[in-house]
């Protein structure tokens, strides 16, 4: 099979019809049938039958089809990778991101990117952390960014900066007016948290470990942004990144976690190539987000973030009062 017919196949195989994938392709009817029947003879078995007037796939074709998809993928990625080398490299930079990062870092971090590089294109997707990783190490990003580490063969690690767990609660909550919320804190409170198979849950079950404490899971989640959500509604109070607390959530305080649990957020890249300069220039805004977004540290003041109040706290002396504004 040459690659114009596996472009064929996958085709037909994608669109269900030989009339469905010859006006994907662009030819006609007959062609594509044509080049069915030379791939069937060629290869000696039949892909596709039919039935009653429609196409069904053989065990064969289905068999293929994974690694036509891979091939197919990979072939789309060259396409693109030749127009960017065809235009000087100047058009697209491709980043994935697990969910805090793809919401709340790489936004800020591209508003800043394009203050100076206006022109360049930006293709972002969120997937999960393993997601991240794979389509890295397949060619299908530049680089990706998340909090959970994930190690693949061929891939180029390294840590950017971290996030911090900080506890989020609706405004007049009884916990905003701690300094700061330890894990016995939470224990008479509905707590909205990550299941301990994942690598958020497992670190809080560490935390809640060296406290003496059993974490104890109200209402299990995957995403910061999704307890964020329930939160609001007044399901319970979490435990989520910092990068959550600039996102503009309305009616909701936040309050240091103690002890620290911090999130490293990691820069996956091909550890074959050097990044693009607009792709090292996305990765320099990102690393710049970071330095200047950290949270306050326990025994300070604790300040607002954009769009998210730190709580009322309970009434004090005039000149502490003052130095909290």
């Amino acid at each position: 099979m040459n690659a114009r017919q596996l472009e064929i196949f996958h085709a037909v195989m994608r669109s269900g019809t030989i009339t469905g994938a010859a006006a994907f392709l662009r030819v006609t009817q007959p062609a594509v049938s044509k080049a069915v029947r030379a791939m069937e003879r060629s290869l000696g078995f039949r892909l596709f039958r039919t039935i009653r007037g429609r196409l069904y796939p053989t065990p064969e074709a289905e068999r293929l089809l994974p690694d036509a998809d891979r091939i197919m993928s990979e072939f789309s990625a060259f396409q693109r990778l030749t127009g960017e080398v065809r235009t000087g490299g100047a058009g697209l930079v491709r980043a994935v991101a697990s969910s805090a990062c793809a919401t709340a870092l790489l936004p800020r971090a591209v508003t800043l990117f394009q203050k100076t590089n206006p022109a360049v294109r930006i293709a972002s997707q969120l997937l999960s952390a393993r997601s991240v990783a794979e389509a890295v190490a397949a060619g299908e990003a530049d680089f990706g960014l998340a909090l959970s580490p994930v190690q693949l063969p061929g891939l180029s690690v390294r840590t950017l900066g971290a996030a911090e767990m900080v506890l989020i609660a609706p405004t007049g909550h009884p916990l905003l007016e701690r300094d700061v919320v330890t894990p016995p804190d939470l224990a008479p409170h509905p707590l909205i948290s990550f299941g301990g198979e994942t690598h958020f849950g497992r670190l809080l079950d560490q935390a809640f470990d060296s406290s003496g404490v059993r974490r104890v899971i109200g209402l299990q989640v995957t995403m910061s942004l999704v307890a964020a959500c329930y939160v609001q509604q007044g399901v319970g109070v979490a435990l989520v990144d910092s990068f959550t607390l600039p996102l503009g959530l309305s009616g909701l305080g936040w309050r240091p976690f103690r002890p620290t649990v911090l999130l490293p957020v990691t820069l996956m890249a091909e550890g074959s190539h050097a990044l693009s300069r607009h792709a090292a220039g996305l990765v320099a805004a990102v690393e710049q987000v970071l330095e200047g977004s950290a949270p306050s540290p326990a025994g300070d003041t604790v300040r607002a973030l954009p769009g998210l109040s730190p709580g009322r706290r309970a009434p004090r002396p005039a000149s502490r009062s003052q130095a909290s504004r």
